[in-house]
C-alpha cells in the first residue's frame, strides 16, 4: 500500500495498493496477446488511435493538469503546458510517413534494405517531475513502432498514470497496449526478467539508472536510460542583451520549480560582466514568490516530496560549507523554496557532483574563453548546455569541445520532438525524441534479396 501526498499541505490525497504478483503476471500476459493484436495494426490505423488519444486529452486537459498540480505541487499554468507540450508530440508522429521504417542500402543485390520492427512490451519506468510528458515521449514512438507499453510511475504522481491509461482506453486502443503497473521496486527485476518485456526505459536519477541498466544487462534487454544533468548556461562578454539573456536564465533555472534535469544549473559568466548579470538575475528571482497554485499567473511551486525537499536543503548548506557566498538567500517554508543565487568557485564538490533539484541557481566565472570546455566539462553529467554570444562561429567551434549530448546556441535547452534528446557520461544513453527514437527499441533487420 502507499499513498499519493499533497506537498502544499501534506494532506493524503488517495491511497493505492501494489499489484500481487498474480496480477503482475496477469497484466504481462495481458500484453503479450495486445502486442500480437496492436502489431498487426496497419501505420493508417495506429496513427488514427494516435489522434483519438490527443483529442481525448485536449478534452480533459482541465481534469488532467488539476491532478498534476494536486499531486506534484506544480503551477497549474504549467501543468496545462505540460498536457499541451504531449499533444503536440502525438500530432508531430501522427505526421511521419511510414517508410521511415525502411532505408533502402545502394548494392550490387537486387534488393537491398533495413527495415526496423517491433520487438515487444517496453518497461517504462517514469519520473514524477513531468508525469504525462515523461510517459507520453516515451510511449508514442514505441506504439507507432509496433511495441506495447508498461508504465510503472513514480508512486507520488500514480494518478496522472491512471487517468492517462484511462484515456488510453477511451481513445480505442486495443487492451493492454498501454498499461499501468503499480509495482514495488522489490518487483522491477523479475517484471524486467519476464520474456514478455523486450525494452526497458528509464527515467530518473542516475544512482538508480545505473540499477536499472545493469538489470537490462543481465537479462539482455535493450534500454534507455535518460538520468540527470549539470546544464550550464555560458554566458560571454559580447552577448547581445544581457538583461533578456538573464531572464531566460532565471527562466530555465526556475521552470517547474527547478526540477527538470535539462534547466541551466549552473550559470558560467565572463567575469567583466558577471556582477550586472547577477543584479539582473536576483531581481527576476523575486518575481518568483509563493501564491496560490491555481492562480494562471503563479510562476513558481513546490518541491514534490518532503524527503526531496530536505535533500535539497541540506545540499543548500553544503555549498555554502563549501565556500559557497549567498547572493539571495532561499526561504525555506515547508516544501516550498524561495529562489535562491549562490557563487561558487568552479572546483566546488558539491556542485560536481550532485545534480541540484530544485530553486537553486549557482554562478560562477570564467576570464578565458578558452577555458570554457574545462569549466563546463567538470560534472559527471552530459546533458546539455546553453552557450550565449554574438559570434555565433566561436560558438559553434565551442560545442565540438562539449561533452554533452545537446548544445544550444542563444537559446535555452529544451525538449522538441523533432531532435534527439538524451546526453552522455552519467546523463545516460540513447535518444528519446525525433525519428531516432523510434530505432532505440526495434529490430535493424537486414534484408538481402539476390536473383537466381
Amino acid at each position: 500500500m502507499f499513498q499519493t501526498i499533497n506537498p502544499v499541505n501534506n494532506n493524503i490525497l488517495n491511497t493505492y495498493y501494489f499489484l500481487s504478483e498474480k496480477e503482475i503476471n496477469n497484466k504481462l500476459s495481458v500484453a503479450f496477446h495486445a502486442y500480437k493484436k496492436w502489431n498487426n495494426y496497419s501505420f493508417y490505423n495506429k496513427v488514427l488511435c494516435l489522434k483519438k488519444l490527443y483529442s481525448c486529452m485536449q478534452k480533459t486537459m482541465d481534469i488532467i493538469a488539476y491532478l498534476i498540480t494536486q499531486e506534484m505541487g506544480k503551477p497549474i499554468s504549467q501543468s496545462r503546458a505540460e498536457i499541451n507540450k504531449s499533444i503536440n508530440l502525438c500530432k508531430y508522429y501522427c505526421e511521419l510517413k511510414e517508410s521511415i521504417f525502411c532505408k533502402k542500402i545502394s548494392s550490387e543485390y537486387h534488393k537491398s534494405y533495413i527495415k526496423f520492427e517491433s520487438i515487444g512490451a517496453i518497461l517504462g519506468i517514469m519520473p514524477w517531475n513531468y508525469p504525462i510528458w515523461q510517459t507520453i515521449r516515451s510511449t508514442i514512438p514505441n506504439l507507432l513502432l509496433g511495441n506495447v507499453l508498461l508504465i510503472k510511475p513514480a508512486i507520488n504522481t500514480a494518478g496522472c498514470s491512471l487517468i492517462l491509461e484511462k484515456i488510453f482506453i477511451e481513445s480505442g486502443f486495443p487492451k493492454g497496449v498501454f498499461q499501468v503497473l503499480l509495482i514495488d521496486v522489490t518487483k522491477i527485476e523479475s517484471v524486467i526478467a519476464n520474456p514478455v518485456v523486450q525494452g526497458v526505459s528509464f527515467t530518473g536519477s542516475s544512482l538508480s539508472g545505473s540499477i536499472i541498466g545493469a538489470l537490462a544487462g543481465k537479462y539482455i534487454k535493450k534500454s534507455v536510460l535518460e538520468l540527470g544533468g549539470n546544464d550550464a548556461f555560458v554566458v560571454m562578454k559580447d552577448v547581445e542583451n544581457i538583461k533578456n539573456t538573464a531572464i531566460l536564465a532565471t527562466e530555465s533555472r526556475l521552470n517547474n520549480t527547478g526540477q527538470t534535469c535539462i534547466s541551466a544549473k549552473r550559470f558560467i559568466v565572463d567575469e567583466s560582466i558577471v556582477n550586472d548579470f547577477i543584479d539582473l538575475v536576483i531581481q527576476e528571482m523575486k518575481k518568483y514568490h509563493k501564491d496560490d497554485l491555481y492562480n494562471e499567473s503563479t510562476k513558481i511551486g513546490y518541491i514534490s516530496r518532503s524527503d526531496l525537499s530536505e535533500k535539497l536543503y541540506q545540499q543548500y548548506k553544503d555549498i555554502i560549507l563549501n565556500g559557497g557566498k549567498i547572493c539571495l538567500e532561499t526561504n525555506k517554508n515547508g516544501n516550498f523554496f524561495s529562489p535562491s543565487l549562490l557563487r561558487i568557485e568552479n572546483d566546488n564538490f558539491i556542485v560536481k557532483k550532485e545534480e541540484i533539484f530544485g530553486p537553486i541557481g549557482i554562478i560562477s566565472v570564467f576570464s578565458k574563453e578558452e577555458d570554457i570546455p574545462d569549466i563546463v566539462n567538470n560534472t559527471c553529467y552530459g546533458l546539455g548546455v546553453s552557450i550565449w554570444t554574438k559570434n555565433l562561429e566561436k560558438a559553434e567551434k565551442l560545442s565540438r569541445k562539449i561533452d554533452t549530448g545537446m548544445v544550444f546556441i542563444n537559446d535555452i535547452v529544451k525538449s522538441d520532438p523533432r531532435f534527439p534528446f538524451g546526453g552522455v557520461k552519467k546523463s545516460g544513453y540513447g535518444r528519446e525524441l525525433s525519428t531516432l527514437s523510434l530505432q532505440e527499441f526495434s529490430n535493424c533487420k537486414t534484408i538481402i534479396i539476390k536473383k537466381l
